[in-house]
């Protein structure tokens, strides 16, 4: 039998759930505090300002929580949730990644004036929803948390209320999420359907003997898987399903696009890991070139869409489309190698965009004081900001793969997770698309760098705890150049544990 992730504790201990449960408590309490502020008090931006100084002060809390039961294994609730070491450790790295995404957002809110003090309640919903999709152990725990996110993104795509493109992305998300819902919800159906089972724990003892299982329920849970498989991929935005990211992306403000392309994607990949090995590794087959077709597309769809585009943000959602591709392949055979290569891509994947995002969120041309649209207006970036220019190339090279920078590092462990898979002709021909996919990086260096432009552009000096923000993140790709094996060797302990 195939190892269940964090199946191996005490039942009905609540301590597990603490974090998730500090933080429903601190919301509903927030809704109640602000809506009577908001009733009493005539300055919007100030209540919108203590908001998310709030908002960071419940997730240094919640922060705490998660440490003081780091090392635990429990099951709650009778196996409707899980707890371990991997689960909270990809809880405190989500939870870092979106208290820094806060912490950056602030003077653009204030510049774009966004005085909602619901966006910051919006993100406390979102964390709540990614802590129990990643402690989801019950199709039915999968679909409500998955919803939870869902519903608090439909809402943070559209809280630009008076932009258009804001409420056009908000409005082709909601309707597309819907639909990957309904088929997600129809896949957990077919599986319900055919077995009357929807706990993780006893669908793997079932999915073990399905050698002795009738052929037509064989079939039905496997087209139950496809279609939950296909679900995922659809929140994931891999392609076949990725219609809607580049629109989504550029239409709705960039600190959401920013949460969107960090925060979710890691706490999706922790439950497709948990269904991969609870019971989709018995037909490994099928769901192996399901996700292989898909990571092809995605790497080859994402890389040839983000050649032809000039405005930045659409660039950046045909380049996360790739790196997911990426993320699928190290995914598909659910080995060790294969597992770590995912976990090392991800991680480092959350922590150049992070700094990438943190750039373009803080660049403002002083004349008119408006952010970065397209791709030719980081002209002589180097002239007018060297050190924030150098930082922005090294970032870009890192995602291309260029060594000895962590992205290198990154692709190196997929491509050799590949190999020992005997994939070698998927090698190649992902190799071969990489090397494509580096032009458009290298395009945005040549402009910033080698561009000859008549008119001067001048940018507003970035603030002290950006400066830090922006220097934290770039030191960890620095810092893997000098030191690799340390964290190395902390993701492959992160990958050895789910096994034991």
């Amino acid at each position: 039998m195939y190892p269940i992730i964090g199946l191996k504790g005490t039942n009905g201990s609540f301590i597990g759930v603490y974090p998730e449960i500090f933080l429903m408590i601190s919301v509903l309490f927030l809704i109640v505090f602000l809506v009577v502020l908001d009733y009493i008090f005539k300055y919007k931006f100030i209540l919108s300002a203590l908001t998310g100084r709030l908002t960071l002060f419940i997730f240094s809390l919640t922060f705490l929580l998660l440490l003081n039961n780091f090392e635990l294994k429990t099951v709650i609730f009778d196996y409707l949730l899980i707890s371990n070491y991997f689960i909270n450790l990809i809880k405190c790295i989500v939870l870092i990644s979106l208290s820094i995404c806060i912490c950056v957002s602030f003077n653009y809110i204030k510049v774009e004036k966004i005085v909602q003090y619901e966006y910051f309640l919006l993100l406390i919903l979102v964390l709540l929803g990614i802590f129990t999709i990643a402690s989801a152990n019950d199709l039915i725990t999968m679909y409500l948390a998955i919803e939870l996110q869902s519903l608090s993104f439909y809402v943070l795509a559209s809280i630009k209320i008076f932009s258009n493109f804001s409420t056009e992305a908000g409005l082709k998300y909601f309707i597309l999420g819907a639909f990957s819902s309904g088929v997600l919800l129809f896949g957990s159906s077919l599986i319900y359907g055919f077995t009357g089972i929807t706990n993780f724990y006893d669908l793997n003892l079932l999915f073990n003997n399905l050698p002795y299982i009738d052929e037509s329920i064989y079939w039905g849970l496997i087209l139950g898987i496809i279609f939950v498989s296909t679900g995922i991929l659809f929140k994931l935005g891999a392609a076949p399903f990725h219609m809607w990211l580049p629109d989504v992306y550029e239409g709705i403000p960039t600190i959401v696009t920013m949460v969107f392309a960090i925060v979710p994607k890691i706490a999706i990949f922790c439950l497709f890991l948990n269904l991969g090995i609870n019971f989709f590794f018995v037909t490994l087959f099928t769901w192996k070139q399901l996700l292989i077709v898909s990571s092809i597309l995605s790497v080859t769809i994402g890389t040839l869409g983000a050649l032809y585009q000039v405005k930045l943000k659409r660039l950046l959602a045909y380049s996360a489309i790739s790196n997911i591709g990426f993320m699928l392949l190290g995914f598909s055979n659910l080995s060790i190698d294969g597992i770590f290569a995912m976990s090392f891509y991800i991680i480092v994947y959350m922590i150049i965009s992070l700094n990438l995002f943190s750039i373009i969120l803080i660049l403002r041309k002083r004349i008119n004081n408006l952010k970065f649209k397209k791709i030719n207006e980081l002209v002589l970036l180097f002239k007018s900001n060297t050190a924030v220019a150098v930082i922005f190339s090294l970032i870009l090279f890192s995602i291309a793969g260029i060594p000895p920078l962590m992205g290198f590092y990154s692709k190196f462990y997929i491509f050799l997770s590949i190999i020992k898979d005997q994939n070698y002709w998927l090698a190649i021909l992902i190799a071969s698309i990489s090397v494509i996919a580096s032009m458009y990086y290298i395009r945005l260096i040549k402009l910033m760098f080698f561009k000859v432009f008549n008119n001067w552009v001048f940018f507003f000096e970035i603030g002290k705890l950006e400066s830090f923000i922006i220097s934290i993140t770039f030191f960890f790709n620095i810092y893997f150049f000098f030191y690799p094996s340390l964290f190395v060797l902390w993701v492959q302990n992160l990958t050895f544990s789910l096994f034991l």
